[in-house]
């Protein structure tokens, strides 16, 4: 008969807030008289996602060390763990985080007994820190409740208004060049009309090159901000779009718009396409009236928006092709149809207590 490990958590609904004290006992039954060289935890989470899974495993934490077990009597061990400070739990619709106390026993060079729990890692409220607090010099201390959203990524999300693909202009100058050498080398028909085909497509992409390019000499170029880009849930913030056109401008429509949105990345066996999903969790879009859409020559002029986060709006979270992310995004449209479109990120924290 092997030995028995056993884990009691003193709250049953393992429901757990950052800061506070995870309690409970870890139990050993031996069948014979043995020695626990040492018994480590560690608090570890999980993602599991349509994507890619990723796990963090805890540093870890010795309960007892040199541990003399009695025959067949049962050993507790009895510990307290600080709940750390996220990312919390969390259960979406394509990606889901989980924490996990995981104990083992080292009972010799051979034998390993491990034992694990679930623990829900909540974010505090008024209730719960009421309940929690006998007397304010009791209370969870305030940088106790700093949030952890997870290694987010390192690359930034911003979009900016930089050509892409068939908008660039070497990409442009390379169609060009390719129809040119086409007709010089007096190919077929065939080759007469790919030749064509390239010299359109290659004369569109310097078009838009240059649209875009006199766009954002036009407006100043256009730049986008956001205060304060660390919010909690419930917050406020301000976003802000500021031109500084040379000449007198009328923009035809400037939309500035706030979304949540699940991101789960599946990389594929190609390294140019992996398989991206996305869930929204919240969308708000936002026209500018057209009174403010008139922008004078020579002077800085800058149009806000304010949004709220919402007060049960999930807070951010990232891991490696895994994210909950939100950002903010202007468009603005001029009378002439050319578009710049740029995005930031904005970092969620839960709601204050």
């Amino acid at each position: 008969m092997s030995p028995r490990l056993s884990l009691h958590l003193d709250r049953r609904d393992a429901v757990h807030r950052p800061g506070e004290l995870i309690t409970g006992r870890v139990e050993i039954v031996c069948p014979d008289s043995r020695r626990c060289d040492e018994l480590v935890a560690s608090l570890d989470w999980d993602v599991e996602s349509r994507g890619e899974p990723y796990a963090v495993r805890g540093a870890p934490i010795v309960l007892a060390a040199g541990l003399a077990l009695a025959a067949g009597e049962p050993t507790f061990v009895p510990f307290e763990i600080p709940a750390p400070s996220g990312p919390l739990t969390y259960h979406g619709h394509i990606l889901t985080v989980s924490w996990t106390l995981r104990v083992e026993a080292k009972l010799g060079w051979a034998s390993r007994e491990r034992v694990e729990a679930r623990i829900l890692l909540l974010p505090w409220t008024e209730e719960a820190r009421a309940l929690t607090a006998k007397s304010y010099r009791t209370a969870p201390a305030r940088h106790a409740l700093v949030y952890n959203p997870g290694p987010l990524p390192e690359a930034a999300l911003d979009k900016r208004d930089e050509p892409k693909t068939l908008e660039h202009p070497i990409v442009g100058v390379a169609l060009a060049a390719a129809s040119a050498a086409l007709l010089v080398l007096r190919a077929g028909a065939f080759a007469r009309v790919l030749a064509l085909l390239l010299l359109v497509g290659g004369l569109s992409a310097l078009f838009a090159h240059l649209r875009r390019r006199t766009l954002r000499e036009r407006l100043g170029p256009p730049e986008l901000s956001v205060h304060p880009e660390i919010v909690r849930a419930g917050d406020v913030l301000t976003v802000s779009v500021s031109f500084k056109p040379s000449r007198p401008e009328v923009l035809k429509e400037l939309v500035v718009s706030l979304s949540a949105q699940e991101v789960v990345v599946r990389p594929s066996s190609e390294p140019d396409e992996p398989r991206h999903y996305r869930h929204s969790l919240h969308g708000e879009r936002r026209a500018v009236d057209r009174a403010r859409l008139r922008l004078p020559p020579g002077r800085v002029t800058v149009v806000q928006e304010m949004f709220r986060i919402p007060l049960r709006g999930p807070p951010s979270f990232g891991a490696p092709n895994n994210e909950l992310r939100w950002e903010v995004s202007a468009t603005v449209r001029t009378a002439d149809l050319v578009s710049w479109k740029q995005t930031q990120r904005v970092l969620v924290h839960p709601p204050a207590p």
